[in-house]
C-alpha cells in the first residue's frame, strides 16, 4: 500500500489551496522543501521546453550553422538530452517523496483517489471542487459534449495551381512554411496567454480563489466532442434565485454577505446567462467574468484550449469545438438559447461570432474592443516584406474574420469601441484607425444596404474619427433628424422585416403597399442614428476594465413592434 501511495504521489495532481468551508478559513497548500525545490526544477524544464518550441526556427538555424546536424553534433545533443531526462526523472521522484511525507497532501490524495472512483456522484464531485484547488490533469470531465460539432470551415483550402514549375514550388514552400511558422511562434503571438500563463500562475490562483470563495462560483471540467477531446476548465455563477440588495459595487464580497447591487432592475437579470469569451492573454480568473456577475446576471466563464487548466491549443477548430461544448454545457444547466447573452472582449469576438452563427436564437451578443479581421493587425506586427505571406498563413490556418461571421447573425448586437485603443488600431490610440470601425460598418451595411452605402459611409467614418464625445455629439446633432425613429417605426410596423432591411430602396413595393422613398438627407440621418445605436464609445485604452454602465443589452429594431 505504501508503494502504491508513493507512486500516486509521484504521478498525482499538484495541490494549490484548500478553500474556505463555512466558518473554516481557507489556506494555501505549503509544500515542504523537498517538494518545493523539485517542483521548481520541473517548472524550469517546462518553461525551457516552451521557450525552445517557440523559438525553434532560430534554434534550428543556429544548430545548423554550428554543425550540430553532423554525426558528432547529434552525439553531443543525444548525450545532453539523456542527462536532461535523468535530471527531470530525479526531480519527479524527489517531488513525489516530498508529497508522500506531507500529511496535508496525503489527505488530499486519499480524498482525490476516492472521489475519482466510478462510484462517486456528481454532487460529491462538485463539493470536492468547492473544497480543493488543484491541477485538473487527472480529473474526469464533469460534462461530456455529445453534440455533432459543426467543424470550423472558414480557413481557406490550399489549392495547387500547375501554371508553371515556379508556382508548384511556391505552393509547397508556402504551405509547409506557413504551417511551421503558425505552429512554432505564430499561434503564440496571436494567443500570448499560452506562454504568459506560466509567469502569472500565482495571481491566477488568487483570482480563482476569490471567484470560488467570494462569488460562490461552481467549477467544472467539460470535454469537447471533436476528435481532440479537449478538456475545458469552466466556472459558473448561478444568480437565478439570488435576492439582491443595494450596496456599493466596488467593495469585495464575502460569503457572509448577501450579494449586492445598486439597481432593482439587476435583480431580474439572474434568469439570463452571460457566456464570457476573453481576450488572447486573459483568463476567466482575471478577465471579463466578474462584470456580468456584478450586474446581476448568471455567468459562465471558460478558458480557451491551452489556457490555464484547459487542454489543447487555441487553433480555430479546437477553439470553436470548445465554444460549442460550453454552449451545450449551458443548456445542461437549464438555460434556453433565448436567455443566453454572448459577451466578448477583444479576440473573444471570434468565439462569440461563431457561436452566434450556429445558435442564432441567443438573446443578444456584446462585442467589446473587437476587430473585423485579424489580418491587418497581424501584418502591422511583421516586416513589410512579409505582408503577403502573413495574409496567406492566416487565411489558411488562423482565419479569424469576425465581420464575415457577424453578418450572418440576425439578432441584437452591441459594439463597444475603446476610443484610445492601442491594440486593435493600426495607428495606436487614433480612433479613425480602430478596426472596430470596419466591424460596425460591415454589419450595418449588411443589415441596411440602402441606408449604409457609399454615400453615407464617409459621414459615418467622420463620426467615428472624432476624438471626443463632444465632437461626436456635434456631428450627430449636425445631421440628426427627429424623423429617424418615425421612419424605422413605420417601416418595422408595416413590414415586420428581416435582415437585410430594404428601407431606403427606391421604388420598392411589398405585398402591394405603397412605394417608400427617402431623401439623401434622410438616409444620412438614419445612417448616423443607426451607428450611434449599435455602438457605444468608451473613452479608454484596450485593457481598461469595462464600466458596468457600458455593459447593457443591445438596442434592437424590435422595440418598435
Amino acid at each position: 500500500m505504501t508503494i502504491v501511495y508513493l507512486i500516486r504521489s509521484i504521478l498525482g495532481p499538484e495541490l494549490y489551496r484548500v478553500f474556505r468551508q463555512g466558518h473554516v478559513s481557507g489556506r494555501n497548500y505549503h509544500p515542504n522543501n523537498l517538494e518545493y525545490y523539485s517542483n521548481t526544477v520541473i517548472s524550469l524544464f517546462r518553461g525551457f521546453y516552451v521557450f525552445c518550441k517557440w523559438t525553434s526556427p532560430i534554434i534550428l538555424g543556429l544548430a545548423y550553422s554550428r554543425s550540430y546536424f553532423s554525426l558528432r553534433g547529434l552525439y553531443i545533443l543525444t548525450h545532453l538530452s539523456c542527462w536532461i531526462g535523468i535530471v527531470f526523472i530525479i526531480a519527479q521522484i524527489a517531488r513525489g517523496l516530498g508529497r508522500f511525507v506531507n500529511k496535508e497532501y496525503r489527505d488530499f490524495l486519499e480524498a482525490f483517489t476516492k472521489i475519482t472512483s466510478e462510484s462517486s456522484s456528481a454532487a460529491d464531485r462538485k463539493k470536492f471542487l468547492l473544497k480543493y484547488d488543484f491541477e485538473l490533469k487527472y480529473w474526469k470531465p464533469d460534462f461530456v459534449c455529445d453534440s455533432s460539432h459543426p467543424k470550423f470551415t472558414w480557413n481557406k483550402t490550399h489549392i495547387l495551381v500547375h501554371d508553371s514549375p515556379v508556382d508548384t514550388i511556391k505552393f509547397f514552400v508556402w504551405r509547409i512554411l506557413s504551417s511551421f511558422c503558425i505552429d512554432t511562434f505564430g499561434l503564440k503571438m496571436m494567443y500570448p496567454g499560452v506562454v504568459l500563463q506560466n509567469l502569472i500562475r500565482k495571481p491566477l490562483q488568487d483570482c480563482r480563489t476569490k471567484l470560488i470563495e467570494q462569488l460562490r462560483a461552481q467549477r467544472a471540467l467539460i470535454q469537447t466532442s471533436c476528435a481532440y477531446r479537449n478538456k475545458i476548465d469552466t466556472v459558473f455563477v448561478d444568480q437565478r434565485n439570488t435576492v439582491r440588495y443595494s450596496a456599493p459595487t466596488s467593495r469585495v464580497f464575502t460569503l457572509n454577505d448577501q450579494y449586492t447591487n445598486n439597481s432593482q432592475e439587476d435583480a431580474k437579470n439572474g434568469k439570463y446567462l452571460v457566456i464570457c469569451c476573453d481576450g488572447n492573454a486573459s483568463f476567466y480568473e482575471n478577465g471579463i467574468f466578474q462584470l456580468p456577475v456584478e450586474s446581476g446576471y448568471s455567468a459562465l466563464g471558460w478558458n480557451y484550449p491551452g489556457f490555464g487548466q484547459s487542454t489543447g491549443k487555441p487553433y480555430p477548430r479546437q477553439l470553436t469545438a470548445a465554444a460549442d461544448a460550453v454552449m451545450q454545457y449551458a443548456f445542461s444547466l437549464g438555460f434556453e438559447p433565448q436567455n443566453i447573452i454572448l459577451f466578448s472582449w477583444s479576440i473573444g469576438g471570434f468565439a462569440v461570432s461563431w457561436l452566434a452563427n450556429h445558435y442564432p436564437e441567443v438573446k443578444a451578443i456584446v462585442l467589446d474592443a473587437c476587430f473585423d479581421d485579424i489580418i491587418p493587425l497581424a501584418q502591422q506586427q511583421m516586416p513589410t516584406f512579409a505582408t503577403h505571406f502573413v495574409e496567406y498563413a492566416i487565411k489558411h490556418n488562423l482565419n479569424l474574420n469576425v465581420a464575415d461571421m457577424v453578418k450572418n447573425y440576425s439578432g441584437p448586437i452591441m459594439f463597444v469601441r475603446r476610443t484610445q485603443d492601442e491594440i486593435i488600431s493600426t495607428i495606436p490610440k487614433v480612433p479613425s484607425s480602430n478596426r472596430g470601425n470596419d466591424l460596425l460598418i460591415s454589419t450595418l451595411k449588411s443589415r441596411y444596404p440602402y441606408i449604409v452605402n457609399d454615400d453615407t459611409i464617409p459621414f459615418i467614418r467622420t463620426w467615428l474619427s472624432a476624438k471626443s464625445d463632444i465632437d461626436r455629439s456635434r456631428i450627430l446633432n449636425a445631421y440628426s433628424s427627429s424623423d429617424c425613429e418615425k421612419y424605422l417605426s413605420d417601416y418595422v410596423k408595416k413590414f415586420k422585416p428581416s435582415y437585410p432591411i430594404q428601407l431606403g430602396k427606391e421604388n420598392i413595393e411589398n405585398e402591394g403597399n405603397k412605394e417608400l422613398h427617402l431623401s439623401k438627407d434622410a438616409k444620412l440621418s438614419l445612417a448616423l442614428y443607426l451607428a450611434n445605436k449599435y455602438m457605444i464609445n468608451y473613452e479608454s485604452s484596450h485593457c481598461q476594465p469595462l464600466l458596468k454602465e457600458h455593459f447593457q443589452l443591445p438596442w434592437s429594431e424590435s422595440c418598435f413592434i
